[in-house]
C-alpha cells in the first residue's frame, strides 16, 4: 500500500467522474444513484467470507481504482488513496429460496448510499437462493470506476492469473500519444456537432421524467447475435444489440410516447478510451458520444443496416483519437462545459453500453457460469441498458424510468426483435409448397 502511495498521479478526475457524483446528490430517490457492478453466478460449494476477504485484500495492491475516493470540485477535484478494510468491503447475505430472491438483494444493495471518506465500492457474497451455487455481487460508484475498469477488476480477483499476483499497473504518467490529424479532427468535429443539438424528444411538461426506476434483466444466447449479424454487411453484435434496442423503442413509442416515435432515436453510447497502462485506474476513460438511430418501424434488415451506418464512425481508429485527445488534452473548464452541454435538459436521452468479458473467472473450486451487469440510470435519463457478454451468453440490464408509460414492455419487445433479426427468412413456398402470406405462417 505504502508503494502506491508513491506512485505518480494518474489524469486528474474528469468531467464524466464530477458529473456522475453531482447527478446522484440531486436525484430525488436513490435508485438514480450512480452504481454500477456485476453479478457472477458461480456453481459449486458456498466459501467462507474470510477466504473471500483474504483473496480481495491480496490483490487490492494492483488495483488503485479500488483505494481512492474522488474527493473535491472543479479545479481542486483529486484522487485521494484511502486504505480499503476488506472487513467492511466485503460481506455475506444470507437469502430466500429462487431467482426472485436474489434480484431483489440485488435491487436493494443497489440503493445503499456510499460512505463518505472511503473507497466506493462493495463485494457481497449472496448465498441460500440456489441448492448448488452462490453469487457475488460486485458494486461500485460510476464516478471511480467505468465498465473497463469492472473489467479489469473482476479479471484480477477471479480470472485466470489471478493467484499469480502479476505485475502492478502501471499509472498514468503524461506519456505522449499520437495526435490525430487535422483533416481528421475536422471530420470528428463535424460528427459530434451533428448530434449535439437538442432533440427534446423526453421533454414532456405534461409527463416529466423522475428518479424511480424499474430493473430488469434480458439472457440471450450469443450466437443469436452472431446470426443477426451475418445477415448484414461489416455488421457487429454491438450493431444487432442497438437495432433491436430502436425497434424496441420505437414499437413501445409508437402507442405510448409519440415524440419517440416521429423522428430519429438519439442514443448516447459510450466509446471505451481506456489505454493498456490505465487498465485499473481510477475513473472513466470514455467519451459519452451520440448516434441518432433509424427512427418509426422500417423493416428489420433495413434497421440494421441504417444502425450500422450510423455507428461506424465510432470504430474508427482515427475518430477514437480525436475523442481521446478530447478527453485527455482539452482544458478541463472546456470539457467540463462540454459535459454540461451534453447532459443539459433537451439533450439527455437513452444510454446503452456494451462490455465484453474474454477471460473465464472462478474462485476456487467454484466456476462462474453467468454474469450478470448492473447499470445506473442517472436522473434525467430515460432509460438506460448494458449489454455483458461471457462465455456464450448475452445477459442485458434495463433500467427505466417509472415515469415512462408502459416502458417496462421495452426488455421484451427487444428480445422480440433479436429473435426476428436472427431468424433467417422464410423461403416463399413452405414444406407443403403454399405460397406464404404476409402475416400469416405456413402450415
Amino acid at each position: 500500500m505504502t508503494e502506491m502511495r508513491q506512485m505518480p498521479t494518474f489524469l486528474p478526475p474528469g468531467a464524466a467522474d464530477l458529473f456522475l457524483r453531482d447527478v446522484e446528490r440531486r436525484a430525488a430517490h436513490p435508485d438514480a444513484a450512480s452504481t454500477i457492478g456485476a453479478v457472477l453466478h458461480l456453481s459449486g460449494a458456498v466459501p467462507g467470507l474470510p477466504a473471500l476477504q483474504e483473496c480481495v485484500a491480496a490483490r487490492l495492491p494492483r488495483l488503485p481504482c479500488m483505494t481512492h475516493v474522488l474527493d473535491g470540485d472543479g479545479r481542486q477535484a483529486r484522487w485521494v488513496h484511502a486504505d480499503p478494510d476488506p472487513v467492511r468491503h466485503v460481506a455475506v447475505r444470507r437469502l430466500a429460496g429462487g431467482a426472485e430472491a436474489l434480484e431483489a438483494a440485488v435491487r436493494e444493495l443497489m440503493c445503499v448510499p456510499w460512505p463518505e471518506g472511503v473507497p466506493a465500492w462493495r463485494l457481497v457474497l449472496l448465498h441460500g437462493h440456489v441448492p448448488d451455487g452462490f453469487a457475488l455481487l460486485y458494486l461500485t460508484h460510476h464516478a471511480v470506476q467505468d465498465g473497463g475498469a469492472i473489467v479489469a477488476v473482476l479479471e484480477a480477483l477471479f480470472g485466470p492469473d489471478a493467484t499469480a499476483g502479476g505485475p502492478a499497473p502501471v499509472p498514468w504518467t503524461g506519456s505522449v500519444e499520437p495526435r490525430p490529424g487535422l483533416r481528421q479532427v475536422g471530420r470528428s468535429v463535424v460528427i459530434l456537432l451533428r448530434h449535439a443539438r437538442k432533440h427534446r424528444v423526453w421533454s414532456s411538461p405534461a409527463q416529466p421524467l423522475s428518479s424511480r426506476r424499474r430493473t430488469s434483466w434480458v439472457r440471450v444466447p450469443v450466437p443469436s447475435l452472431r446470426a443477426a449479424a451475418r445477415a448484414g454487411v461489416g455488421v457487429g453484435i454491438n450493431d444487432v444489440y442497438l437495432t433491436a434496442l430502436g425497434h424496441a423503442i420505437a414499437g413501445w413509442a409508437s402507442t405510448a410516447w409519440p415524440r419517440a416515435a416521429r423522428s430519429r432515436i438519439p442514443v448516447m453510447v459510450p466509446v471505451n478510451l481506456r489505454t493498456a497502462d490505465e487498465w485499473a485506474a481510477p475513473g472513466n476513460r470514455l467519451y459519452l458520444t451520440r448516434v441518432d438511430l433509424p427512427g418509426g418501424l422500417p423493416p428489420l434488415a433495413q434497421r440494421l443496416a441504417g444502425t450500422s451506418a450510423v455507428t461506424a464512425a465510432l470504430r474508427l481508429s482515427g475518430h477514437r483519437a480525436v475523442l481521446r485527445a478530447a478527453l485527455t488534452r482539452l482544458p478541463a473548464r472546456l470539457l467540463r462545459r462540454l459535459v454540461a452541454v451534453s447532459t443539459a435538459p433537451g439533450r439527455l436521452t437513452l444510454v446503452a453500453s456494451c462490455l465484453v468479458m474474454r477471460k473465464p473467472l472462478s474462485f476456487g473450486d467454484a466456476v462462474v457460469e453467468r454474469i450478470d451487469p448492473v447499470m445506473c440510470c442517472p436522473h434525467g435519463v430515460p432509460l438506460s441498458v448494458v449489454m455483458l457478454v461471457y462465455a456464450g451468453e448475452a445477459s442485458l440490464c434495463f433500467r427505466v424510468d417509472e415515469a415512462l408509460p408502459g416502458a417496462d414492455t421495452v426488455p421484451g419487445l427487444w428480445r422480440q426483435a433479436l429473435e426476428e433479426l436472427s431468424t433467417p427468412p422464410r423461403s416463399l413456398c413452405g414444406s407443403s409448397g403454399r405460397k406464404a402470406v404476409p402475416g400469416r405462417p405456413v402450415r
